[in-house]
């Protein structure tokens, strides 16, 4: 069967040393050893939500008040991935639906929280079904509306109407679904939306905007047909947008947004407006196009993004980096305090770091998320492949002059990931640089991640013995800051 996962909160009210209970949810007088029977109902719920849904139904045999109480719940969440299940060394389904049909006709909640439908295959056939199933939604006054599909872009359920006027909405995540191009949007209570692999256009999004008046949160996930996203409500304070080859993205105006993170594939126009009121942006996004074009819009976007105190920089935009570094590209001065880098940190992506470096005058925070992605992730012509021989430890101390936080505000760095990159020659330099020469360092914390092996966590024996000799290695470095403590965390298990 599917996973029906029911999610309750606990409330508690005391009446001397025994919980009350509300009226009608009395437990029958207690048989010797029966603890069953004596706990509140909301308990009951409670335990209920770390199960699926056919291991709730079979708690019925534990006591003759359970029978009935999962049907009480007010979140209900039905994964059709859960129905595939192995026989005999193969797999069989069910039917989704009707599973779905049968815990809705017996659910008694008078209001439902929470409804997901999640990974259901759909076709035209299943229309009428998905509209009975969100008209339940409605006659619940559900709240968290999450309908992700199982389709081809070329059959994209079309939302009902009714469903742009729930008035008691506060969460909304559809996936594989159209938006209708001419309904009248009315969402009084909607603060965060997420869409994925859908149809969209400028219009559909300005009416979602100006019909949600506390709407906080907009994630865009692969979704095609909008071109620019105009946000001018003051209520929008975050903005995720994940592209793909499909999108076609090229403009964002959202004055009063907080919070920006940009990843997966852009159009190669794409440029930021005003964004005057960012405090964290995140560019972690690659972009098709000629190496010229892809330098002139790194350089635009980090203009945009000078005034912003915190910036995290994925791999293809830090490589792109190290190319205007190399060149001799001046880097635009920049008010970030509080930077993160997701890199591998090899001979690509060192430049890239030095770019940042000398642009982020005030940095106090610097975060090096190790990854173990080190391919070049662009093509480069021979004469700039050329630039990249060098030595770390002199590129390093030639841009020394330059790097004007090392000698005022960098306090902290952190460096996750180092299990994927301890060997790196770059990275050891990298950190020898550091201590060496930032005068007001507290603290480099160094962290090991743990491999997956069975399902356990674990750090290798043998990656250990040469994390630790590189440890020791890094502790006998130079330190320019006498208050500079190093710290490794390698939690081994």
């Amino acid at each position: 069967m599917a996973g029906t996962n029911v999610h309750g909160a606990i409330h508690h009210k005391s009446s001397g040393d025994r919980p009350s209970r509300t009226k009608g949810s009395r437990a029958p007088p207690l048989r010797p050893g029966d603890l069953i029977s004596a706990l509140p109902d909301d308990v009951i719920r409670r335990i209920f939500s770390f199960l699926p849904l056919e291991d709730v139904v079979k708690t019925s045999v534990l006591s003759k008040r359970w029978p009935s109480t999962w049907t009480t719940t007010n979140h209900l969440v039905f994964h059709g991935f859960h129905g595939l299940r192995r026989r005999n060394h193969g797999t069989y389904t069910f039917d989704f639906p009707s599973l779905v049909d049968s815990v809705l006709i017996q659910c008694t909640s008078p209001s439902v929280k929470s409804f997901h439908i999640t990974h259901s295959k759909y076709d035209e056939a299943c229309r009428p079904k998905l509209d009975l199933w969100l008209r339940f939604a409605e006659a619940c006054r559900v709240e968290d509306l999450r309908l992700v599909l199982i389709t081809g872009l070329q059959f994209l359920y079309k939302l009902p109407p009714f469903l742009y006027c729930l008035s008691w909405l506060v969460r909304l995540e559809v996936g594989l679904c159209s938006f209708s191009l001419s309904t009248t949007i009315r969402w009084p209570c909607l603060k965060v939306l997420l869409i994925e692999y859908s149809e969209l256009s400028d219009d559909v999004l300005e009416r979602i905007v100006r019909g949600s008046p506390v709407f906080e949160s907009l994630e865009l996930h692969w979704c095609r047909g909008v071109k620019n996203i105009i946000i001018d409500s003051t209520s929008v304070k975050e903005l995720v947008l994940i592209g793909d080859r499909f999108s076609n993205t090229e403009k964002i105006w959202a004055p009063h947004l907080l919070s920006l993170r940009l990843s997966g594939r852009l159009s190669s126009v794409f440029r930021l407006d005003d964004i005057s009121s960012l405090v964290e942006a995140k560019i972690d996004f690659d972009v098709p196009g000629d190496m010229r074009m892809c330098c002139d819009l790194l350089t635009k976007l980090l203009e945009k993004l000078r005034k912003v105190p915190k910036i995290t920089i994925g791999g293809w935009c830090l490589q792109i980096l190290s190319v205007l570094e190399m060149k001799g590209v001046l880097s635009p001065l920049s008010n970030c305090q509080n930077l993160i880098l997701r890199a591998q940190v090899c001979q690509w992506d060192l430049p890239g770091i030095a770019y940042m470096l000398q642009s982020s005058q005030c940095l106090e925070k610097l975060v090096i998320h190790l990854t173990d992605l080190s391919l070049l992730k662009f093509a480069v012509d021979k004469e700039s492949e050329a630039r990249f021989n060098f030595d770390e430890e002199d590129l390093l101390r030639s841009r020394k002059g330059n790097f004007q936080c090392l000698g005022k505000h960098l306090k902290r760095v952190e460096i996750p990931g180092f299990a994927n990159s301890f060997g790196s020659k770059h990275l050891l330099a990298l950190i020898k640089f550091l201590l060496g020469d930032t005068l007001e360092l507290e603290k480099m914390i160094i962290k090991a991640d743990l491999h997956v092996q069975h399902g356990q966590k674990r750090l290798e024996t043998a990656d250990l013995s040469k994390v630790l000799s590189v440890s020791r290695n890094v502790l006998s470095y130079r330190r320019a800051s006498q208050n500079a403590e190093v710290i490794f965390k390698f939690p081994c298990k």
